[in-house]
């Protein structure tokens, strides 16, 4: 029998037998609103019943310390036993006392909270623990329940859950390992996650191995691993999902495979099987790499602690589709902690290991917003390359394919995240239009000789996508990458002179909101005489110019509808759009600035002007520099592109002659 004693206790007798202690190597509170919710309505439906109804409310493994009269390890209970301390604090009536082992943030915010320690308030800021500040969480959400309450009520619902919650208290043997009775525990509180299920796998496999002084080493290193890899994950902002991470990292120390439940089934049935040969030194090595992992996981999810020059490239990055890119990332990150110890000791200081690193980000953007956006595929394309540099970043000397024994990454930090780099680029700079055409030969492009194979972006994808999003939908507008142009654009002109931000953050975008079209979607009478269309206009045309990306502009603030749909000019009767825009944002000012009428010369002009600056903020090119400007056209028109160009909605062609003095004023920005 693993279990020495088995006790149906309520919870004030448990606080009196006990005094509980949670193991370092646990993971901080994570308890949510959900959990918080249930615990609180099981004590108020509780006291509406009957005196004698008592209530299970989950059970608890404890294991006595040596030489100590009745102070217990809490080895499983620590999120339920916390939550029901801060409930009974906020009934005014006092809990359990815990101690968190080695876990100052832990301990200081409990003791505040819980315990009522209110000299410690000065201390609290000094912990950035997502879990420390989850136990101040949790108390708020009781402290707001239990202000619906009277006094006498709270005191009733307190001695609810001390004399009427009943806990099922197991206490284990001194040579029973509760690490294996982990993988079957299952209760009402968070389930395990695979993170906390790999480590009792990997304890249960060191304590069975032959040499027993070796599997005790591999056990205290994993203790010690886990306990960093929980403080990594909780120490930021928010908290960072375990499972997520382990993807991550295994994506790099296995190689992926295409199959139904490939993590768990890796690290259970192959890696870490109960009947493999895995060895207290490989579990060493392991859980090793993935405390530095762990480490490194928390600094792409942190960027402000990082060094200035990483800091905007992962923010921007931020922005986009990218899960599929962060296993490379990770491993790009690990590889640079493991060639350079400086790196996760003073990670904010600009060395010359974060050049490389900038240039792979700087590449992951690149990917997310040419070959995802703008060719519009899903946000999975090219996952399986990505996982495969991965691979051979995490493995030096392992091809990153089979049948390529020649593509190594190389086993220093900065030259194998330049590999990194090199293939990304490559796959999305390699062109190949034999693909789409007879002859092959003429129209191949390869970035590097080493990847001799068509990259992932599509420039011809680029303007069908358009044409189709202008026919069928709303063109620029609404699409993420119109929202990356704009906001492109607005940076452009605000320049690095020291002008402040006046556009609208990127948190808080919404395209109803933010973004104005400036010939309006429903345009009053005044505007017909400035563009030529009229209610009899077919859809699909006022789309193309409507939802065009030059007639969309960033705003600095809200804009109510009755100023949407006015004309551009003042008149006196009402202020018009451009008297407006004169106060607005860098985009807004340029429009007011540059533009006394607005008609479609102005709207292809401006949309060429902030495509050509796309082109050149995320080095692409759809149009080449030495084209003609009316070559911009179909990708800003769509189907519509000719009948701009002939004029059928303007007094005159918009043809090159035309473009070509609006183009340079919208692209010298600002007067």
């Amino acid at each position: 029998m693993g279990f020495s004693s088995a006790n149906l206790l309520t919870v004030q007798q448990a606080c009196n037998l006990y005094t509980f202690e949670v193991p370092e190597f646990q993971r901080g509170y994570a308890w949510g609103q959900e959990q918080w919710q249930a615990l609180w309505d099981d004590a108020v439906n509780l006291s509406r019943m009957d005196r004698a109804a008592q209530h299970y409310c989950g059970t608890i493994i404890i294991s006595p310390q040596s030489g100590s009269n009745g102070k217990v390890d809490l080895v499983d209970g620590q999120q339920r036993m916390t939550s029901i301390a801060l409930m009974l604090d906020a009934l005014d009536t006092d809990g359990p006392c815990i101690t968190f082992r080695h876990n100052e943030p832990l301990q200081t915010y409990f003791n505040f909270y819980a315990l009522r320690q209110t000299h410690l308030s000065t201390s609290l800021k000094q912990h950035t623990s997502y879990y420390a500040r989850n136990i101040a969480a949790a108390h708020g959400f009781f402290v707001e329940q239990a202000e619906e309450l009277s006094v006498d009520e709270r005191l009733d619902l307190a001695m609810v859950l001390l004399e009427r919650f009943k806990l099922f208290v197991l206490q284990i043997q001194p040579d029973f390992d509760v690490h294996v009775a982990f993988e079957t525990i299952n209760n009402r509180g968070k389930p395990l996650s695979t993170l906390e299920k790999l480590k009792n796998r990997l304890i249960y496999l060191a304590s069975n191995a032959p040499a027993k002084k070796a599997g005790d080493a591999a056990i205290a290193e994993v203790h010690r691993c886990w306990k960093q890899v929980y403080y990594s994950l909780g120490a930021g902002t928010h908290l960072l999902d375990d499972d997520e991470f382990l993807r991550a990292h295994a994506m790099g120390w296995f190689r992926h495979e295409r199959r139904a439940e490939w993590l768990t089934a890796q690290l259970f049935e192959s890696e870490f099987s109960i009947h493999g040969e895995c060895t207290p030194k490989d579990i060493i090595a392991y859980v090793r790499n993935l405390e530095v992992a762990a480490a490194c996981w928390l600094l792409l999810h942190e960027p402000e602690r990082l060094a200035p020059s990483v800091v905007q490239p992962l923010l921007a990055l931020q922005k986009t589709a990218n899960a599929s890119a962060k296993p490379l990332l990770l491993w790009a990150l690990v590889g640079l902690a493991l060639a350079h110890d400086g790196l996760l000791q003073n990670p904010n200081i600009d060395a010359t290991w974060w050049r490389p690193f900038v240039d792979l980000v700087k590449q992951v953007e690149r990917f997310s917003i040419l070959v995802v956006m703008a060719n519009n595929r899903s946000s999975s394309i090219g996952q399986s390359d990505l996982n495969r540099c991965a691979y051979a970043l995490a493995n030096p000397g392992q091809p990153m394919y089979p049948d390529r024994p020649d593509l190594l990454a190389g086993a220093a930090g900065t030259v194998a995240v330049t590999f990194a780099h090199d293939y990304l680029k490559s796959i999305i700079y390699n062109r190949n239009i034999g693909l789409y055409a007879e002859d092959d030969d003429e129209d191949q492009f390869y970035f590097d000789p080493r990847f001799a194979w068509p990259g992932h972006f599509d420039p011809t994808r680029v303007q069908t996508t358009i044409a189709d999003r202008l026919r069928k939908k709303k063109g620029f507008y609404s699409w993420p990458l119109g929202k990356f142009i704009l906001y492109a654009w607005e940076d452009f002109l605000c320049g690095d002179r020291g002008r402040p931000q006046k556009r609208m953050p990127w948190e808080k975008f919404a395209w109803d909101e933010s973004v104005e079209h400036i010939y309006p979607q429903t345009p009053v009478k005044l505007w017909h005489s400035a563009i030529a269309l009229d209610g009899r206009t077919a859809q699909a045309t006022r789309n193309a110019i409507t939802h065009s990306l030059g007639n969309l502009v960033l705003l600095s603030r809200p804009r109510n509808a009755s100023v949407s749909n006015a004309a551009y000019p003042s008149t006196k009767n009402a202020q018009g759009k451009r008297d407006h825009y004169k106060s607005g944002c860098y985009s807004e000012i340029q429009v007011a600035q540059h533009c006394e009428q607005w008609t479609v010369l102005q709207i292809a002009a401006r949309g060429i002007a902030m495509m050509q600056h796309a082109q050149k903020t995320w080095d692409f090119e759809v149009v080449g520099a030495d084209e003609r400007l009316v070559a911009w056209l179909p990708l800003l028109f769509g189907d519509l592109a000719e009948r701009v160009r002939k004029g059928d909605f303007t007094e005159r062609p918009v043809d090159n002659r035309a473009l070509a003095p609006w183009v340079a004023k919208f692209s010298r920005g600002l007067q």
